[in-house]
């Protein structure tokens, strides 16, 4: 009888053990598949990331460069950026002036040379430069003086600096002061700042 059972038993156990082997294949075929599934996953997500932090990072230099180019652009309407321009400055101290109205207002405009100062450091392809202009100011009071250098500045959106300016008084300490005529002689020596960016 134990010969019959195992007669008849025998194929179905190797039945058994050919599909438990054909299972096992097939469960570490597909646990294969599944880590290379879930590896080209992560590196599609970690493309797709990096993509969109390149695209961000793209947007953010388009906004930086759309500023820039604004403020490069408004600094080159005021002349700050590009050829000097003796003409604006002339009129806008003119112009001051008609306000004002100073007894005297001499100007002399000297050529272009390069802009020094202590620790201003310039990248090698811009040219810092100014154009020195000498005053020489009648002026009824000391308050005429700020206020010819403040509506200088308001008048015209380039960019100066004052170099020095001395004041003395023309007539002497105990004579009263003259409301038609000059009290005070100013000289100044102003620079008038373009850069130049090749």
């Amino acid at each position: 009888m134990n010969r019959i059972d195992w007669y008849y038993l025998k194929r179905p156990i190797i039945l058994f053990f050919v599909l438990l082997v054909v299972s096992l294949v097939f469960v570490f075929v597909g646990h294969q598949y599944e880590q290379a599934q879930k590896e080209e996953y992560q590196q599609a997500v970690a493309k797709l990331d990096s993509t969109h932090r390149l695209y961000r990072n793209i947007v953010n230099d388009i906004d930086l460069l759309d500023q820039y180019r604004k403020l490069f652009n408004d600094y080159k309407s005021t002349g700050l950026v590009g050829k000097e321009r003796r003409l604006s400055w002339i009129e806008s101290l003119e112009s001051t002036n008609e306000v004002l109205r100073l007894p005297t207002l001499i100007y002399n405009l000297l050529p272009q040379e390069k802009f020094e100062r202590p620790g201003l450091k310039v990248h090698r392809d811009v040219s810092v430069l100014s154009s020195p202009m000498e005053l020489s100011i009648g002026l009824l009071h000391e308050e005429d003086l700020f206020a010819l250098l403040e509506g200088l500045r308001l008048s015209i959106r380039s960019l100066f600096t004052v170099d020095s300016c001395s004041m003395a008084r023309s007539s002497g300490v105990a004579q009263p002061l003259d409301t038609k005529r000059a009290n005070l002689t100013a000289t100044c020596t102003i620079r008038w700042v373009t850069i130049d960016a090749k």
